[in-house]
């Protein structure tokens, strides 16, 4: 017979062996989780919700304010840096106005590119059947500068002749702010209303909205003639979009606001030709 101190041992063992091997499920399962989780956000099975999962989700009041200005000029050429459901709604907002509605979205996240396609695909994010997934594209960008060289860039594009009103198309710009590296269908085509919700932002290390507002504001001041151009600009709250959007967007075109949403419209041929503004700098201390 066996001592029962080695009896006590064996069993140790195999509870041990045991418990391991339950631990190994466990976390393989909790992976598997994980990654279908993050593969299928459930933020982008309720698209165009009120509330969003992002750390910036537009607010109620805020989404409203938004969709008041898309609706107000749909169908029309739209713009958006950012992506999320709340963003994707617009698309359909637009392309529900009627033909000639175009949406182009403008996203850094793999992860969201991917969500909204499918999206648009099953029909949530354009309009079942009504074909208006055609009229929406989505782009990939890389930003290069973390929002926490947003004043040295600044102090630099204030001192470059390069940086100031562009007197042509934005993609031949010298200005090291803007985004030139944009697909031609988005720095050649003329916009009616331009959105920026996006890089986030949200930390000094991660991309930064400088070279975004800068672009939409170029964008904007580039149109020769006809109507107004409408630029929205979300999280005011934050340093950098307060600084840029009064630095190239101007107090003075600044029509509404709701909560950290600022709606700007920029009359075409208006201004100084050589300034984006009217009026000289903010002072920054």
């Amino acid at each position: 017979m066996m001592p029962p101190k080695q009896l006590l041992t064996i069993v140790i063992i195999i509870f041990c062996t045991l418990s391991f091997i339950k631990l190994l499920l466990l976390t393989s399962s909790s992976s598997s989780s994980a990654g279908s989780t993050s593969r299928s956000s459930p933020a982008w099975d309720a698209v165009g919700g009120g509330n969003g999962t992002a750390r910036s989700a537009l607010a109620v009041k805020e989404l409203a304010l938004l969709r008041s200005v898309v609706a107000a000029r749909a169908p029309c050429r739209l713009l958006v840096f950012g992506l999320s459901p709340q963003l994707l709604a617009l698309a359909k907002l637009n392309s529900g106005a009627g033909a000639g509605a175009a949406t182009a979205f403008v996203t850094d996240s793999a992860d969201d590119a991917d969500a909204a396609r499918h999206a648009l695909l099953s029909g949530r994010g354009a309009g079942a059947g009504s074909g208006s997934a055609d009229a929406v594209a989505i782009h990939r960008a890389r930003y290069r500068d973390a929002a926490a060289e947003a004043w040295p860039l600044l102090r630099r594009a204030r001192g470059s002749p390069a940086c100031r009103r562009p007197t042509g198309t934005v993609r031949k710009s010298g200005c090291p702010l803007a985004l030139t590296s944009l697909p031609r269908e988005v720095l050649d085509a003329r916009w009616d209303v331009v959105v920026v919700d996006g890089p986030s932002g949200a930390a000094p290390d991660e991309p930064g909205r400088m070279g975004t507002i800068y672009t939409a504001a170029a964008l904007a001041r580039a149109v020769a003639g006809g109507e107004a151009v409408d630029v929205a600009v979300h999280d005011v709250d934050r340093t950098v979009e307060r600084w840029y959007a009064w630095e190239y967007l101007c107090q003075d075109n600044l029509v509404a606001a709701k909560g950290r949403l600022w709606h700007f419209r920029i009359a075409a041929g208006a201004g100084p030709t050589d300034a984006f503004c009217s009026i000289g700098p903010v002072q920054i201390l």
